[in-house]
């Protein structure tokens, strides 16, 4: 992995990019949420700030098909300015009159998330043999940033005041624009766009459908996530009921189990590169049932170890569906394949969530726990077997020999002849 940073100075401007702007928004998020308290002193006014995020992603089908029609390279110049300047809006917010400001740009935040730009462009930039690679760094740096980020936002919006944090986060869009400015890439060629839209929009699902390993990977995922938001409820009781601690002690739970996700990314891309995307994703569930096991406990010692091993299972599922994505996906469906993965998990695990808010009145949170591993072991098993046939590497143009431009030739991949 750190080789490919080395000899690959395209990945390696977009791997800066992507962890300069990674940082400035997850330092944002939990900011905004305390600066909308702040304002109002209301908790349902500083929810909603998570679930405007949250929103832009319905519109994912169209934002992929968006993707596919445009060149990536441009469109996210474009998102990062935008975004450079709108965060700037902040610095008008001094009431709670204003506090539709902050609304706003939340909800940019989440449209910006929800155009699968980025990674489609990789598949342009990245040879198919780097693909692994390529992906684990930007799991792993991506879930490092994200433990110390919404630290350091809410400590800089308690020293400093939220303006500071409009001028820290439009920073990171410049930075990250310059980065992406700074990078030549031949793009494959955008959709002319002669189908009907709802077929063009449709398309990243029909395609999933033909291709049994993604649809393998998308379908377990979809099961696991419509039973793994239940955590989201079910971890406050375990610490109040369980554990005996205070509610700040999650705090406690989800840095260890960012570690944990730190830990995941460098081993599952270790795995990734020498096992098939079916087994690296059930590692991965396997992982997270050990540690959804663990929790039942009400040990502190061992509710941590499990919390760790849930947060290196995680990697290993994002990692296995995003490589099957790069590697089996023409690269003019990148975004309609990526959206139709995001929208049906998203989906389902927002379900679960809601569904978590009312069990939890009714069930013990140790059964609830129960419930998520035994969907775990059930994925495992279920994206593990019957095996399947390997799907055809769709090459991109970065698999092409480059010219003088400094482009890195790709190399051959693992099986094939030098």
């Amino acid at each position: 992995m750190w080789e490919l940073l080395r000899r690959n100075p395209r990945f390696r401007r977009i791997f800066l990019a992507d962890t300069v702007s990674g940082f400035g928004n997850s330092a944002m998020f939990l900011s905004l949420a305390i600066w909308a308290k702040d304002l109002t002193g209301s908790n349902a006014q500083a929810g909603l700030v998570f679930l405007i995020i949250t929103a832009p992603g319905l519109t994912a089908p169209l934002l992929g098909d968006l993707v596919d029609r445009v060149r990536r390279k441009p469109l996210l110049l474009w998102m990062y300015g935008c975004m450079a300047v709108l965060v700037l809006s902040l610095l008008a917010v001094r009431s709670p009159d204003q506090i539709w400001i902050i609304y706003a740009v939340t909800f940019a935040y989440g449209l910006m998330f929800a155009v699968p730009a980025r990674s489609a462009l990789l598949k342009d930039l990245i040879p198919s043999s780097d693909a692994v690679h390529a992906r684990s760094l930007l799991i792993t740096f991506g879930e490092g940033v994200r433990i110390v980020s919404p630290m350091a936002g809410a400590g800089v919006y308690a020293t400093f005041g939220g303006h500071a944090l409009a001028f820290i986060g439009s920073g990171t869009f410049i930075v990250a624009a310059l980065l992406l400015a700074s990078i030549k890439v031949v793009e494959s060629k955008p959709e002319l766009g002669e189908e009907p839209f709802r077929k063009s929009v449709t398309a990243g699902f029909r395609y999933v459908h033909q291709v049994p390993l993604l649809f393998r990977l998308i379908l377990v995922m979809v099961g696991f996530m419509a039973v793994i938001g239940l955590l989201e409820t079910a971890v406050f009781a375990a610490i109040d009921e369980g554990l005996r601690q205070e509610p700040a002690f999650l705090g406690v739970v989800a840095s260890v189990q960012g570690g944990g996700s730190v830990v995941g990314g460098v081993l599952g891309g270790l795995l990734a590169k020498r096992a098939r995307e079916t087994r690296v994703s059930s590692v991965g569930y396997a992982l997270a049932a050990l540690g959804l096991l663990l929790c039942v406990t009400r040990q502190v010692p061992l509710f941590l170890v499990g919390a760790v091993f849930i947060g290196a299972g995680l990697p290993f599922l994002m990692l296995s569906l995003q490589t099957a994505c790069h590697l089996y996906t023409p690269s003019r469906l990148q975004g309609r394949v990526n959206a139709a993965a995001s929208t049906v998990s998203d989906i389902a695990q927002t379900a679960s969530i809601a569904a978590g808010t009312v069990l939890i009145g009714v069930l013990d949170y140790r059964i609830m726990y129960l419930v998520m591993a035994g969907a775990a072991l059930v994925s495992a098993a279920m994206v593990f077997s019957p095996r399947l046939p390997a799907p055809e590497v769709v090459p991109s143009v970065a698999d092409e020999q480059s010219d003088s431009s400094g482009t890195v030739v790709a190399a051959p991949l693992e099986g094939e002849p030098k």
